[in-house]
């Protein structure tokens, strides 16, 4: 009866073990999942463009240089086909990139589609976007309110932002 009783026992205690090791818990927070829909929100409702392009702390933008430059304002790097595009994006993850007057010389047709993403992640909120030559290019949201969005992306290992602003 002894031994019954303790096999009874030590099977409850491992099924009862068992089942804490079988709850998963989601990694991610669901502020941050509440942030990248109404992200995704954002986007589908309104026409951005790119406006500022900086770092927090001074980089070397062209490392494969002589000269060492130490900045942190990096507009004059961005060229001149993405200061005047316009950005349009719906609700199955494609972004309408309407190029205007400076095109980008590999594909000058007026308006060009490519794939963009938002999710919350163990991170917080990511944005699959495009980069300068419209390459796959993933970005982290900073912050975004109902006229901007700010973003930022690894440039040589460094940590670089850019702003968008809807267009008027």
């Amino acid at each position: 009866m002894k031994y019954s009783f303790l096999i009874a026992s030590a099977f409850i205690v491992i099924a009862c073990n068992k089942k804490n090791d079988d709850v998963v818990v989601d990694p991610i927070d669901p502020a941050d999942k509440a942030k990248a829909e109404a992200l995704s929100d954002f986007l589908e409702n309104d026409k951005l463009h790119l406006t500022k392009y900086y770092s927090e702390t001074p980089i070397d933008y062209i490392d494969t240089d002589q000269v060492v430059m130490q900045e942190t304002e990096l507009w004059q790097y961005v060229s001149l086909w993405l200061k005047d595009d316009a950005y349009t994006f719906d609700p199955s993850g494609n972004v309408a990139v309407e190029q205007n007057v400076d095109r980008i010389s590999t594909d000058t047709s007026a308006v060009l589609t490519r794939h963009y993403e938002v999710f919350a992640d163990k991170d917080g909120v990511g944005f699959d976007f495009i980069g300068h030559e419209y390459q796959d290019l993933p970005y982290r949201l900073i912050s975004f309110s109902d006229t901007n969005l700010v973003v930022s992306a690894q440039w040589n290992g460094k940590k670089v932002i850019s702003e968008y602003h809807i267009v008027p």
